[in-house]
């Protein structure tokens, strides 16, 4: 097959398993991060900040596991722009190969009522000091901001490199379609705005400010975004999913603040998509079990639950209309034997009944730290669901 029928083919693999139509094999993808760069025999900070190294990382990468697709592609930890303004977003340990992410809550509990009369105001002159060493301590100037447009060029030069590289050279597909996200209000405010400790709180105190706050931090990104949506015509077959959305703060919420603040913005979402026949890759990370009785009525075909603490057999017999996403266990990856891997895999392929349709193999979360997958485990893996056949 030349780069263009292998696109072809591995696109209408994602398609057909999504929509529980018969596959001659089962798709699967890379859901690795940074354990790709570590892989590669690079230092974090080295594929972090040379776009060139990062290219080479993604390369082998696909080179050595022959993945369908390709999730993440060097773009969710951009440290050379925030570099100009003295770091203070991540945190980067060469020694141990990990990399953190700062907790800070750009407003507190004290300021939400000045976050909610102006909130771009807010953020762009108090938030931003809390976040960036450089506007906190006043030493922030026009070429700072400069080169952290320069920056975001330049990373946009490498995003439109690396597309080009994996679809030209190695036939991988567009992952997504999507153009303008959605992001819930409430999702941001735990992620950003106010992070876990101050919206636990108002949760409890004042959950009416959690009310305003998320009709105000909505005009963000999910009243966009919502529609952008509606705009969509419908499926995109040459993308292996029509939509993505990835949500955290339910592993704080119990269901009485669910229902009340992040369903109604994931319902508008998935009623949609729902309506348009389009399809969703949805990955809830921890467990979305809890409130999988919000997704049974969906046609079927549409949801493909990305599942990274729940059983699969169990999401199979509560949720039939939803695909589902992940099986690749981080715990047997690291720690396991290729045989267990591989033994794993088939087991849930057969369970399944995978070729049957409904079943996309990819990690369960975010492979990270180098202890997240051996790399004889992922290779043991992926040459095994290349070669099960139907």
């Amino acid at each position: 097959m030349n780069h263009s029928d292998l696109k072809k083919y591995r696109t209408d693999l994602f398609r057909k398993a999504a929509a529980h139509e018969k596959v001659d094999r089962v798709p699967f993808f890379s859901f690795a991060v940074t354990w790709k760069i570590l892989d590669a025999g690079y230092k974090l900070s080295e594929g972090l900040r040379n776009y060139d190294k990062m290219t080479e990382a993604i390369r082998m990468h696909q080179e050595k596991y022959n993945f369908d697709a390709i999730f993440e592609l060097g773009v969710r930890n951009i440290v050379r722009l925030v570099d100009h303004l003295g770091g203070g977003t991540y945190i980067i340990n060469d020694e141990i190969g990990a990399i953190q992410y700062k907790d800070n809550a750009l407003v507190e509990i004290n300021e939400l009522d000045d976050y909610l009369k102006d909130p771009t105001k807010f953020l762009w002159e108090r938030g931003m000091a809390k976040k960036y060493p450089k506007w906190a301590d006043g030493t922030i100037t026009v070429a700072d901001l400069q080169k952290c447009f320069d920056e975001q060029k330049a990373f946009l030069k490498y995003f439109t490199s690396i597309k080009k590289i994996l679809t030209k050279e190695y036939g991988l597909p567009t992952f997504t379609a999507q153009s303008v996200p959605c992001y819930p209000g409430i999702d941001f405010l735990f992620n950003s705005i106010l992070g876990i400790k101050n919206l636990s709180v108002l949760m409890r105190r004042a959950p009416e400010k959690i009310d305003e706050a998320v009709a105000v931090t909505n005009e963000f990104f999910q009243v966009p975004g919502i529609a952008a949506l509606k705009k969509r015509k419908g499926p995109n077959p040459k993308a292996c999913f029509d939509y993505d959305i990835a949500l955290l703060v339910h592993t704080i919420l119990n269901r009485k603040q669910f229902d009340r603040w992040l369903w109604p913005d994931l319902k508008d979402e998935l009623d949609i998509l729902n309506d348009k026949n389009m399809t969703v890759r949805l990955f809830m990370e921890g467990s979305s079990k809890p409130f999988w009785d919000h997704l049974q009525d969906y046609r079927k075909g549409i949801i493909t639950m990305h599942l990274e603490k729940d059983d699969p057999f169990e999401c199979r017999r509560q949720l039939p209309n939803c695909a589902i996403a992940g099986g690749m266990e981080l715990e047997m990856l690291g720690r396991g034997t290729p045989e267990q891997c591989v033994e794993h895999v088939k087991a849930l392929i057969d369970g399944l009944d995978a070729f049957n349709g409904g079943l996309i193999l990819t990690q369960e979360g975010m492979v990270t730290y180098k202890v997240d997958a051996k790399p004889e485990n992922m290779k043991a893996v992926s040459d095994f669901v290349l070669g099960y056949r139907g």
